[in-house]
């Protein structure tokens, strides 16, 4: 049997000011249906049972999950110290269950229209996790990005109809024209989703980051007791897997994955994922416009635009947030603004 543990403890800052520090952006609609943890939620239900799903999150916002998943199980982190310890904390309760079970990790803002084609990538990936290998899926990439890592596959795995490789090397997010360099080589997207055994991962952190192995164990025989835990987390420093050990052991492979796959992470992303309209528009609530195209309306009064092109606006209750869509990866400049402005501050909240 496989588990699949949804990656729900971050704060999504980045498509503020709908996302806020009390509301991260999993847990918003952009389409006005789903939530976008609803939405992975079910591409998890058509790979494993529900019971078989368990989100991984942090304390601050485990209401919000009862609230739009009231079936899910959760493991709740004492405070978040990044992908690194939240990875670690759900293993460390799995195998204080006598679970090991393969397990997918992956991010709660995922865009995967191709269920079918993900699943079979994926059994490949749940093939060398059995074997004790930690599998990642790196994606083809389809377009020059700057938002993402990328992964340098090495020697071909042969016997694998998926194309399969070692990974030679990580790299952080590129510059455009290292983008493009990556790509001609033959890199992948770095999709954040891996694949192993918990007791595989459980002894690379042991291996490569004791520290928090160590606080791990400490609150495994303590029986996960909040206070404990929380004094156990407090002094680790924000880590991620890739850092803390991705980059580092000899037992990670990645798996091909042709398939279209996407992190919804910044206002000028919802142009891949949404409809847009006959001039380019994506537009969620009541619009008019003349002469007005590729652009993002998105919010909750009626927009009117005269004459506007490649700009995003934003509007909730409290605010508006226009910006163009060149500089829409850029919003963490204003929130970082906001929170040291005592007049604005409060925007960062619901």
């Amino acid at each position: 049997m496989v588990f699949i543990v949804i990656l729900a403890g971050g704060g999504g800052e980045r498509l503020w000011p709908i996302s806020r520090i009390n509301l991260p952006k999993q847990f918003i609609s952009l389409d006005g249906k789903l939530s976008l943890i609803q939405r992975i939620f079910e591409i998890a239900s058509e790979i494993v049972g529900e019971e078989k799903i368990v989100v991984s999150t942090r304390k601050e916002i485990k209401s919000i999950i009862q609230k739009q998943l009231p079936q899910v199980k959760m493991v709740v982190e004492p405070i978040g110290r990044d992908s690194a310890a939240g990875m670690g904390f759900v293993c460390a309760h799995f195998l204080h269950e006598e679970n090991d079970e393969v397990t997918l990790f992956m991010g709660a803002d995922y865009h995967i229209p191709d269920i079918n084609h993900f699943k079979e990538v994926l059994a490949t990936a749940i093939k060398l996790a059995e074997k004790g290998k930690i599998a990642t899926i790196g994606i083809k990439p389809s377009r020059i990005e700057t938002r993402f890592g990328y992964i340098n596959p090495g020697k071909r795995i042969e016997k694998i109809l998926i194309p399969t490789f070692e990974v030679e090397s990580f790299t952080e997010k590129p510059n455009e024209a290292q983008a493009q360099n990556y790509i001609d080589l033959g890199y992948l997207w770095n999709s954040g989703m891996f694949i192993v055994k918990p007791s595989i991962l459980y002894s690379n952190i042991r291996q490569y980051m004791p520290s928090l192995y160590q606080a791990l164990e400490k609150i495994k025989t303590t029986a996960f007791d909040e206070t404990e835990a929380l004094n156990a987390f407090n002094p680790l420093p924000k880590v991620s897997i890739d850092y803390g050990v991705m980059e580092k052991t000899s037992d990670l492979v990645v798996v091909k994955g042709d398939f279209h796959w996407d992190d919804i992470g910044t206002w000028d992303s919802l142009d891949r994922i949404l409809e847009s309209d006959s001039d380019g528009n994506v537009i969620q609530g009541d619009f008019l416009g003349l002469d007005v195209k590729n652009n993002v309306f998105f919010g909750e009064k009626p927009v009117i635009a005269l004459g506007i092109s490649d700009i995003v606006v934003v509007n909730t209750e409290d605010c508006v947030f226009v910006c163009h869509k060149k500089n829409a990866r850029e919003i963490k400049r204003i929130t970082e603004k906001l929170s040291k402005d005592p007049n604005l501050n409060h925007l960062l909240v619901f």
